[in-house]
């Protein structure tokens, strides 16, 4: 029995729910006539506001002012006097122009000659060789005797008027020191026969210098 009332029940629900679905439409219709002067007068007045945005344009920058620069003042004028002349040029003018010649640039000085050298007296000093050989035999160096050394020392010197020697200078070595130093120590110590002139007066030779060539031997 209770499943037969729930089966008549069913279609009374649905029809009862589209009533009260009507009711509400005709309520709802209702209500939007009596408000639609309303409306309408809320749409009349409303304005429609169009916001126009001004474009810029991009402008130039202005041009730089103009610079002032100081010229110089312009050259004076020259006015040229006019040339009148009462016969005109002859046509070889040009070929009546004489060159001068330039001087020619000074000479260099040239260096002065040298002195002429001294008059050589007309006779040499002459050695005396009994006292050549006597100063071989005295100062003859004992070491260069005991070593055997023998040799020829040149050198050159003074001979003063009365034939006294001075100024010993090594020419050319001997090649034994020793030998090289009695020469020049010792030979101070003889004199020459002097120089003469041509007239035979003795006179002094130093310049030039007077050379000798000496040799030491070993005594046999």
């Amino acid at each position: 029995m209770y499943y037969a009332t729930k089966r008549q029940a069913g279609p009374t629900r649905a029809i009862g729910l589209l009533i009260t679905a009507g009711v509400m439409g005709l309520v709802l219709a209702a209500l939007l006539l009596a408000k639609a002067p309303e409306i309408m007068d809320m749409l009349t007045e409303t304005e429609v506001v169009i916001i126009e945005e001004e474009i810029i344009e991009d402008e130039e920058p202005p041009p730089p002012p103009p610079v002032d620069v100081d010229l110089p003042p312009p050259p004076p004028q020259v006015i040229l006097p006019d040339f009148v002349f009462d016969t005109p040029p002859p046509p070889t003018a040009i070929q009546q122009v004489q060159q001068v010649a330039r001087p020619a640039p000074p000479a260099a000085a040239r260096p002065a000659p040298p002195p002429p050298p001294p008059a050589v007296p007309a006779v040499r000093p002459q050695t005396d060789v009994r006292r050549l050989g006597e100063l071989f035999a005295e100062y003859y160096p004992a070491a260069s005797l005991r070593a055997k050394e023998e040799g020829t020392v040149e050198v050159d010197m003074c001979v003063s008027i009365d034939g006294r020697i001075s100024d010993v200078r090594l020419v050319r070595t001997s090649g034994f020191p020793r030998l090289d130093e009695s020469t020049v120590k010792n030979l101070s110590k003889m004199r020459l026969k002097p120089a003469k002139d041509s007239a035979g007066k003795n006179v002094a030779w130093c310049n030039p210098r007077f050379p000798l060539a000496l040799t030491w031997q070993l005594p046999e």
